[in-house]
């Protein structure tokens, strides 16, 4: 994989034995977590602790968009709306070349930077944004970002690129979890309602039609979800039976 820039060949700001502890730490997090959100917030977590970073953004691909979706400090109204095009700006300069970017100092000078006017980060100093490849495909970008000015050395580059790698196979298992999860949950609530629906058919003596547009009104009304109106159809309907 190409530099963008080459980076300082002096002595690493990791240290062996902090390159052990990051390699188990994300081994573990890729064997036994399979919750995706909890998986990037553990990465960031790792990954700047290990760089002593004063920033750390995980983006992961959309179709044609990169969109945040975990970072070290908490941005609870930026996680999931900050999103920009593949190509746009470093980081999604990264993403479409494949390619890692280590700029040392004034990251906001560079050509390809884009600016966030709610982002403190718009001002950092140093960056370090490499893209997270699994099978050949582009999941997404990390970028590790320091206040100050930061010299990369290529031992660190080199590690990092082989984390984002593993980052990548975390990121493939939860998302296929994550996915099958879904579909669970999907046909679970869908089981309850027609239960439901079922209850007050006969209960009330009205069509399906009737049973699940009464449901959607109470949902709508209460302003909870069909599956929780669902579920108090039910446990009434047990209570009145006991």
């Amino acid at each position: 994989m190409k530099k963008n820039k080459t980076a300082s060949s002096g002595r690493s700001g990791i240290k062996k034995e902090s390159e052990l502890d990051l390699f188990r730490q994300i081994i573990q997090t890729i064997s036994y977590n399979l919750d995706l959100k909890e998986v990037l917030s553990r990465i960031v977590r790792i990954v700047s602790s290990v760089t002593k970073a004063d920033s750390c953004f995980l983006y992961l691909i959309d179709g044609d968009n990169l969109i945040l979706r975990a970072s070290l400090n908490p941005k609870p109204l930026e996680i999931g709306n900050i999103k920009m095009k593949v190509g746009e700006g470093i980081t999604g300069w990264v993403a479409q070349k494949k390619e890692t970017v280590t700029i040392d100092k004034e990251a906001y000078n560079d050509k390809r930077f884009k600016f966030f006017n709610s982002l403190p980060e718009d001002k950092f100093e140093g960056i370090l944004s490499v893209p997270i490849i699994y099978r050949d495909k582009v999941l997404g970008v990390i970028n590790v970002q320091h206040s100050k000015p930061r010299k990369y050395s290529n031992t660190e580059i080199a590690l990092f690129e082989l984390v984002a790698s593993a980052t990548g196979g975390a990121i493939d298992n939860a998302s296929l979890f994550s996915e099958k999860e879904a579909l669970k949950e999907a046909l679970e609530t869908r089981k309850l309602i027609e239960r439901a629906k079922g209850i007050l058919m006969k209960d009330l003596n009205i069509s399906e039609e009737e049973a699940h547009k009464l449901l959607c009104k109470k949902s709508m009304d209460r302003r909870i979800s069909l599956k929780e109106v669902a579920n108090a159809v039910i446990i009434s309907s047990d209570f009145k039976k006991a």
